[in-house]
């Protein structure tokens, strides 16, 4: 066995392997050129950040007209992954599926370590903001890396983000109907999603089924209203369209397909951030935060007594 494969956890053998840590690179004049788009890129929206790899893809194509096609993604995700090992663009800048964990270890080293603690977490005091609201609101989105985002806008309000990617399973449908069926308030459904024949058979497949679900426990099946993408999106906004995949046969022929990661993130925002105004009571909310502040100030006299 050679010494490469005695220093490999499985004992294989690799003739040539990708750069392992951080790593000096020295791309060439193009892919140079490329990384620095990429940096106007992340510069515009330095205040979404960190954006998915599909996201930059497409502002590139708007801004900059990098090819609109599956090689060219390819060698944007394989630029951003050297260009990061090298520290020309931030690690955090590029949203990427991150490892899944479970359990923890957690304690105090100290009671007057935990005592502190009680002190600072008094200054994040709040009621629930979706406390007194006549409907619930919360927000389906099918691409997993774009939650946070999202969410930054939706916690305002009280609204959670659920991903609707993953309800093709049934488990996963079958824990939103008992979430939606237990509530003592109708609940309303914003959906972000792809305008091709998946994304939306996705979510009509997912709205019915849901549905279904919630009138057999005995719950009122959800309001479910598309927040993006939509047809008259496309025309609105400009968004950069694709033809239907080949591969993609669920329902009638589309002349033309949009990904939600086309949107760009300030114009994506704004809408959530529309959808959520109308779907909320804002009166009630603020009458929320009025009296999460003044139980804060309370909650927080009374933690520095512990002193």
């Amino acid at each position: 066995m050679s010494t490469a494969g005695r220093n490999t956890i499985s004992g294989r053998t690799y003739r040539r392997t990708r750069p392992r840590g951080f790593a000096d690179w020295s791309p060439k004049p193009d892919t140079l050129r490329l990384v620095d788009q990429v940096h106007a890129v992340l510069d515009e929206y330095r205040a979404h950040l960190p954006l998915t790899a599909r996201q930059v893809f497409y502002r590139l194509v708007g801004a900059f007209q990098y090819p609109k096609e599956e090689k060219a993604y390819d060698r944007l995700q394989e630029t951003l992954n050297r260009a990061r090992r090298a520290r020309l663009i931030p690690m955090d800048a590029i949203r990427d599926d991150r490892a899944a964990s479970a359990g923890h270890s957690f304690g105090y080293n100290s009671p007057a370590e935990f005592w502190d603690s009680v002190r600072a977490s008094a200054s994040y005091y709040s009621r629930p903001l979706d406390e007194g609201q006549p409907r619930a609101v919360e927000v389906w989105i099918e691409a997993q890396g774009m939650m946070p985002m999202i969410a930054e806008v939706t916690r305002h309000y009280g609204v959670v983000v659920y991903c609707s990617g993953g309800f093709e399973s049934v488990c996963a449908k079958h824990d939103a109907a008992a979430r939606i069926a237990y509530r003592e308030v109708p609940t309303t459904v914003l959906s972000i999603g792809d305008y091709d024949p998946s994304g939306l058979s996705i979510l009509d497949a997912a709205a019915e089924d849901v549905a279904a679900f919630v009138a057999e426990m005995g719950g009122t099946p959800p309001t479910v209203k598309r927040l993006a993408v939509t047809e008259e999106q496309i025309t609105q906004y400009g968004l950069e369209t694709a033809p239907q995949k080949a591969t993609d046969r669920r329902g009638a022929l589309m002349s033309r397909t949009v990904q939600a990661e086309a949107i760009n993130p300030t114009l994506l925002t704004d809408l959530v951030r529309a959808g959520v105004e109308e779907a909320v009571d804002l009166r009630v909310l603020e009458r929320v935060r009025a009296r999460t502040e003044r139980e804060r100030q309370r909650v927080m006299a009374k933690a520095e007594r512990l002193r």
